[in-house]
């Protein structure tokens, strides 16, 4: 083992501030510092990642329990983390989007052979529905005690009062259950349980009286037409959504009348509800009434400045850049206008986008950003991308922005070996996936 260097009090609280950045992020450099300097105890910041998921957008990137456990099996305060966390999940009360991941965890502690994490689960799930506690540990009873676990989840459910019972209908769950246990009859085997047990045939007719889900099956796209884009524009409350595959296949003279009729209409309100479509298909006509709309005040509130920048961000023009070059420099955080540099982009421009990101100072600024800036590097490939991406990469915590952000930059050649080397340790699975493809690319080019 390589000697540790001594630190003094300073560069360990630096170091442990370095360690919760990358947790907050999901970045694999906290398994690097880990590695690095194990003397340092960790389990402080281990810890606030574990009972609070600090993902951007939890619902759609999930538990980062994985990325966790990996980090805690290295620790030298592993055995001290572990009690802590199962006491943790078996406390923790309920609205708290902490506690899948915590679930996920003390299941892996299950399966690694650790005393006390199955009772836990079960004891946590014994919990739900009283003294405000909510539903926790369900899917997991199903992987550790099979079909017993649906028994036990069904009684639990079908003990609530009918007019609460709705909330928890799940018969998805229990049609996928089945379809991993095909040796088991499923529900022959609740009908079973319910003969002796009102509360399971409670839920029973709960989940009965739900549709099965039906397959998705894709049916042929038809193009709009004009009669149709003036009703969704008539409906919306605010802004239809126009879909580009119903869009692209329409004739060319319609998408000119959509063009005349919203240049015709009078109403603001109802003008304004057209620019969703000239979003996905270019407007027509010369673009000086988007650039108008595009000038007004920006009431973030009504998104309107946001859809006429996206109208016009098909267009390239003098007139264009200029008024995104005074956006940019006047806002804070101009998200909205970073649309018109996608066709007027110029070389340096990457200055003026680092700038703007090193002006945000927390993750939403950062995220309201991110998009903006990976389409403007997506439409003007080039080395300039690096700075101004790689401070994307230091500054957010949304894994699934973060794999376009990686993607762009290794396209563009510009991706570092310090990066490639976190994303080994990285919270998304697709992103661990892809340093394991560049680095196999770059193997391949040196042979």
């Amino acid at each position: 083992m390589k000697k540790q260097i001594p630190l003094n009090p300073v560069e360990i609280v630096q170091l442990k501030k370095q360690f919760f950045h990358s947790l907050n992020l999901g970045t694999g450099k906290a398994m690097l510092l880990l590695k690095a300097q194990p003397q340092i105890n960790f389990s402080v910041q281990i810890l606030a990642a574990t009972v609070n998921n600090l993902a951007y957008d939890r619902q759609c990137e999930g538990s980062r329990a994985v990325y966790l456990y990996k980090l805690i099996r290295r620790s030298l305060q592993k055995d001290a983390l572990i009690r802590t966390i199962i006491k943790k999940f078996s406390t923790k009360k309920s609205n708290d989007y902490g506690m899948d991941q915590l679930s996920d965890l003390v299941l892996y502690f299950h399966q690694d052979g650790i005393a006390g994490a199955k009772e836990a689960l079960i004891n946590r799930f014994e919990k739900s529905f009283s003294n405000g506690y909510e539903l926790y540990a369900r899917d997991v009873l199903l992987k550790i005690e099979g079909m017993a676990g649906l028994i036990r989840a069904a009684k639990k459910v079908g003990q609530l009062p009918e007019h609460q019972r709705a909330d928890y209908e799940d018969r998805w769950r229990v049609d996928d259950f089945q379809k991993m246990n095909k040796s088991v009859d499923v529900y022959a085997e609740l009908a079973k349980a319910a003969d002796a047990n009102p509360a399971i045939k409670n839920y029973l007719d709960l989940i009965l009286s739900a549709k099965p889900r039906k397959k998705y099956r894709r049916s042929k796209t038809i193009p709009y037409t004009v009669a149709e884009i003036e009703e969704l524009v008539d409906e919306a409350s605010r802004f239809p959504r126009f879909w580009e595959s119903h869009i692209s296949g329409m004739m060319q003279a319609d998408i000119e009348q959509v063009a005349r009729n919203f240049l015709a209409e009078k109403d603001s309100v109802r003008k304004h509800k057209y620019l969703p479509f000239f979003y996905q298909t270019k407007f027509p006509f010369d673009y000086e009434v988007l650039l108008g709309m595009a000038s007004g005040r920006n009431e973030k509130k009504n998104r309107k400045i946001m859809h006429a920048v996206n109208a016009l961000s098909h267009f390239k023009g003098d007139d264009i850049r200029a008024l995104a070059l005074k956006k940019l420099s006047s806002e804070k955080t101009p998200w909205d206008y970073l649309g018109l540099l996608i066709n007027n982009y110029q070389t340096g421009d990457d200055k003026i986008l680092l700038e703007i990101i090193q002006r945000s100072d927390d993750f939403h600024h950062i995220h309201d950003l991110v998009a903006g800036m990976i389409d403007i590097f997506d439409a003007n490939p080039d080395s300039e991308c690096k700075a101004p991406l790689e401070a994307m990469y230091y500054g957010m915590n949304c894994a699934m922005h973060r794999w376009n952000v990686i993607d762009l930059l290794n396209r563009n050649g510009v991706l570092s070996e310090a990066i490639l080397e976190e994303l080994a340790y990285d919270s998304d699975e697709d992103l661990r996936k892809l340093s394991r493809e560049i680095k196999r690319s770059r193997k391949n080019k040196l042979v």
